[in-house]
């Protein structure tokens, strides 16, 4: 069991060193990751939880990873010089998947 990922986790993931401005753009990302967790998981683990499953901590760490370098991609593509542009798509699915390992099982 974990708790939801810390500045310090997104800032090692991304492979950055502390730095104040970088750090809010990251810190940022992060609570935003965090949020869509929790409304992901359906309320049940909150801010402070410490009971959160792994799979739910790395998928909101890769997310918040996601958010920061999203902003390198403020219109959703890539540019890649002579080879072109990728669209980037609007959910990573390692995120999606470790979440939906975590996620209460619903039938509608």
């Amino acid at each position: 069991m974990a708790a939801w990922p810390t500045l310090k986790e997104v800032r090692t993931l991304l492979r950055l060193q502390p730095d104040p401005t970088e750090d809010a753009v990251i810190d940022s990302a992060r609570a935003a990751a965090v949020d869509y967790g929790i409304r992901r998981l359906s309320y049940k683990y909150p801010t402070d939880a410490t009971d959160l499953p792994d799979t739910a901590h790395q998928a909101a760490l890769l997310d918040a990873a996601r958010l920061y370098r999203r902003r390198d991609s403020i219109d959703g593509t890539i540019g890649f010089g002579d080879m072109g542009a990728i669209r980037i798509g609007r959910t990573d699915a390692d995120v999606e998947r470790l979440y939906a390992s975590s996620a209460p099982l619903v039938f509608g």
